[in-house]
This record gives structure tokens, C-alpha cells and sequence, in this order.
């Protein structure tokens, strides 16, 4: 066995085990990951036997829909960090059933070999636009992720945001190209160098980041109201406007954005507004949801701090700081976002207007 893929398989063993005590009771999201690295243990391997009988059908078929299966289970494992509520089941099962109905066809091959090379163009061609399906499946939870985390939270430090799982589907998505396309028609199909290059450093990387990250990584509670509460809920005008007016004398006289780790459950507590209430007030009074709400209020508040005379000494990240911000990028994007300057820019203009 090669002996990056022995390190890789050995590192996904003890990740599986180091999740497994550091971790429990395990979530869905933690057996998600678990799966994953157990999957990725069974493709390697028979990426390996393909190496070593030279039998391109061990990897071009049987790894591929295994590693297939890890970009869907990936997807999954992106939505079940935040929705933390509902279990996994046969419901969530079905979108790998393509992959099935193609293993049966393709695993009767091994017996009744097809002459010809129509077939498996024809096979290779399916795949590769299943794993681009279960590319934008992922992305889609990504981006669904994304859209709870502004919801719910005022900030998103690392601990939070899961970019990172965007590299583990991108160098699985990237081994597939590379032994369908660049084997196939740009190099000799046979090139066994290319094999151990997609197998070995794809692997090692995927494995190295899924076990230390994976680790890392917290749950994130959100909040998902049912969708009957949702229908039975519905703010009519007038109490809309309550609320509007109720949350802008809240956060005008009591300035909660300075917090960096509020949230919509504890401003909805401090407020007496219930957080489904608030997440619809947001919505539909102020048309915003509740990262950029208190973005908002926090640059104005740095504004104003900016013009006080009192805060000469301060630099413009102390009042950034101060102003509920914590970190520099995530305050830059914000200031350039809400004002149309950068800070530098806005000071200078600050400067040629005295």
C-alpha cells in the first residue's frame, strides 16, 4: 500500500475515534462526520486495490460512488450543524438512491464484461453529472447555512462559519475530474502516476482537514420556528408597527448591538418579543434580516463615535471594538458596506470637511 494512503486511512481511523470520545454524546452533524471519514476509508482503499491488480474499474466505478457519496453526506453535514432539531432518516436517504440504481448495473460488469468503450464513456459522462448535481447540492445547503447564521447572529467568527467544507468538496469534485477527464484525454489512461497523485495528496489533504476541523467545529443552535407556528403567526399591521417602534426606542436607549455576541434569542428576551415576532418585525418593518439590523446600528454608532472629541487617543479598531465589532475583516466589510467608504476613506473625508 502506498504509503500516503496508509497515513491517510490510519489519520481517519483516529479521527473517527478522537470524534467519537471528544464529542459524545454525538450529534447528527458529529455522525455525519463519522461517515464521512469511514467513507473516505473504504473509497481509498479500493482506489488502492485498483493500483495494485490494475483493474481501473475498482476506482473509475466502485471508489467514484463511494466518493460520490461523500459529497451528498458532506451537504448533509453542512445543514445538520445548524438545524440541530431533526433527525436523520430515510427522507434524507433518498437522494442517494441515484447512486445505487448505478451500482447494480455497474458492479454486474466485474461478471459479464461489455466490449467496447460506448458504454463507459456513456457511464462516465452520468457520474460526472452527478457529482456536479451533488456539488450544487452542497452549495445550496452552504448557502442555506449562511442565510440562518445572519438570522440568528450578529457576528460570525470561525467558530461558526464552515467555509472550510467548500476545499473538501472542491478537492473531491477536483479527483474526479482529474481521473475521468485527464486520464481519459489529455494523458496515457493507464498513467498510474496520476492515480497515486489524486489518491495520495486529494486524501491526505481531505482527511488532515475533516479531523482537525471537523473537531473544531461547534454545533450552532439557530432558530427554526415550525412552519405551522410560521401560518399562525402572522403580524398584522398595526402590530407590526408595535413592534417597530418598541425595538427602535429598545436599541436607541439601550444600545444591545454593542454586544459582539448578541443574538436574535437574546435580544428577543431582553426586548419581551418573542423571537419568532422579531425575526417577522425584521423582515417585513425594516426589510432586513438580523446580522445586517445590527450591523447597522453598529456602524452608526462608530460614526458618532469617530466625531467625538473624547475618543482622539482611541484608534478607529478600539472603536470598532467597542462599537460590538470583533474582528477587522468583518468590520472593514461592514463600514464599506453600510457607509460606501472604507474607514481610511471616510476619515480622510472627515478630515476635508473640518
Amino acid at each position: 500500500m502506498h504509503f500516503l494512503i496508509s497515513i491517510g486511512i490510519i489519520l481517519a481511523i483516529i479521527g473517527i475515534v478522537l470524534i467519537g470520545i471528544l464529542k459524545s454524546p454525538l450529534k447528527t452533524s458529529d455522525k455525519l462526520l463519522i461517515a464521512i471519514l469511514a467513507t473516505f476509508v473504504v473509497k481509498f482503499s479500493f482506489d488502492e486495490v485498483a493500483l495494485i491488480t490494475g483493474n481501473h474499474f475498482y476506482s473509475g466505478v466502485i471508489a467514484s460512488l463511494f466518493g460520490m457519496s461523500t459529497i451528498v453526506t458532506c451537504g448533509w453535514y453542512i445543514k445538520y450543524i445548524t438545524d440541530t432539531e431533526t433527525g436523520f432518516g430515510i427522507r434524507q436517504l433518498y437522494i442517494y438512491s441515484p447512486l445505487v440504481i448505478i451500482a447494480i448495473p455497474l458492479t454486474s460488469l466485474l461478471i459479464y464484461p461489455i466490449p467496447g468503450t460506448a458504454y463507459y464513456t456513456a457511464t462516465a459522462i452520468i457520474m460526472i453529472c452527478f457529482i456536479f448535481y451533488y456539488f450544487w447540492f452542497c452549495i445550496d445547503m452552504l448557502r442555506k447555512h449562511q442565510q440562518l447564521i445572519r438570522e440568528n447572529y450578529s457576528g460570525a467568527p470561525g467558530s461558526i462559519t464552515i467555509n472550510w467544507m467548500i476545499i473538501i468538496i472542491a478537492l473531491q469534485v477536483a479527483e474526479f475530474l482529474l481521473k475521468a477527464v485527464l486520464a481519459r484525454f489529455i494523458v496515457n489512461y493507464d498513467n498510474i502516476n496520476l492515480t497515486i497523485i489524486t489518491n495520495e495528496y486529494c486524501f491526505i489533504i481531505m482527511t488532515f482537514l475533516l479531523v482537525v476541523l471537523g473537531i473544531w467545529q461547534k454545533s450552532i443552535p439557530v432558530f427554526i420556528p415550525p412552519k405551522e407556528e410560521i401560518s399562525q403567526s402572522a403580524l398584522q399591521d398595526h402590530d407590526l408597527k408595535r413592534y417597530q417602534l418598541k425595538l427602535e426606542k429598545f436599541m436607541d436607549e439601550h444600545k444591545p448591538y454593542l454586544d459582539p455576541e448578541l443574538t436574535i434569542e437574546k435580544l428577543g428576551e431582553l426586548t419581551g418579543i418573542k423571537k419568532l415576532l422579531l425575526s417577522q418585525t425584521l423582515n417585513k418593518a425594516f426589510n432586513k434580516n438580523f446580522f445586517t439590523f445590527i450591523k447597522e446600528y453598529r456602524i452608526r454608532h462608530v460614526e458618532v463615535e469617530l466625531k467625538n472629541k473624547g475618543n482622539e487617543d482611541r484608534t478607529i479598531m478600539d472603536i470598532a471594538y467597542m462599537s460590538g465589532f470583533n474582528s477587522k475583516t468583518g468590520f472593514n466589510r461592514a463600514f464599506k458596506e453600510v457607509t460606501g467608504k472604507t474607514p481610511t476613506e471616510y476619515l480622510e473625508g472627515q478630515v476635508e470637511s473640518l
